[in-house]
């Protein structure tokens, strides 16, 4: 599937580019004046409109969107090992764990479990270290929101300078065409940078945020109930989101009906 996808991009590009290019030429594509008009204009507003710090963000946060993500499976697998490590009570294992694990929400929450926190200090604050990251995200949403929305207007605005040029050297009505063609690329550099970068990285940013989020409340729920000293299985089933039983085998259901029974018998 995923090469389906990445042969039907590359021939809806080619496609694009084949008809942009068609009885234009690169040569009145290419236009320095109107790139220079259009970025450079976007670049000071945007630096006026927001800190260094935010653009800086942004930019990672950009990069990070087209790196592997974590998926559900790879999280849950990460808090059931927790919970085995927690049932041996092998914390000496589980400090070493945690200074090797790349995902800080996940660490925060083994740190707040080795110190022992009740349930509801546990949520209250992986739930605020969980709302700055997203808020973080939407901050970084904006600066693309507002580039999408800064290169159109510059784009409009070195077409009016190129038409102003264009009406004062106007020597002849013969020549008025080709300079026209060349002051409109001003509009169309604006509207590439908006609709075809900008925009697109700003779903995709807002994509990744939702899917974070998802994760960070997966992982909230599993750190509550390794607290509540539940079975690593009976975590596991609960994040996976209960996935049929007639689609394991017979060993994990075996496993499984067994933890329940004894967690069962223990609250007897």
């Amino acid at each position: 599937m995923n090469a389906f996808l990445g042969i039907a991009f590359l021939v809806s590009l080619a496609l694009f580019a084949a008809t942009v290019l068609r009885d234009i030429g690169p040569a009145m594509i290419l236009n320095p004046e109107a790139l220079m008009i259009v970025c450079g204009g976007t670049i000071v507003a945007v630096f006026l409109a927001f800190p260094y710090a935010r653009i800086r963000d942004a930019m990672r946060d950009v990069i990070d969107a087209f790196r592997l993500r974590r998926d559900r499976e790879e999280v849950v697998g990460e808090i059931v090992e927790v919970a085995r490590a927690c049932r041996n009570t092998d914390i000496r294992g589980l400090e070493d764990r945690m200074k090797t694990m790349k995902d800080d929400f996940l660490r925060l929450g083994v740190g707040l479990l080795i110190s022992h926190q009740s349930n509801e200090k546990i949520r209250d604050v992986m739930e605020r270290e969980m709302a700055i990251k997203v808020l973080h995200r939407h901050l970084s949403m904006n600066v693309l929101k507002t580039v999408a929305r800064l290169a159109p207007s510059f784009g409009l605005a070195g077409t009016v300078i190129s038409l102003i040029k264009m009406f004062r050297d106007m020597q002849s009505v013969e020549s008025l065409a080709p300079l026209m063609g060349l002051a409109m690329m001003s509009t169309f550099y604006g509207v590439i940078i908006a609709n075809l970068f900008m925009l697109p990285l700003c779903a995709k940013l807002k994509e990744r945020a939702l899917l974070s989020e998802a994760l960070m409340h997966i992982t909230i729920e599993g750190i509550e109930a390794i607290n509540n000293m539940e079975h690593p299985l009976r975590i596991e089933e609960r994040l996976s989101g209960y996935t049929d039983i007639g689609k394991r085998d017979s060993a994990d259901a075996v496993r499984l009906l067994t933890a329940v029974k004894s967690e069962a018998r223990t609250q007897l």
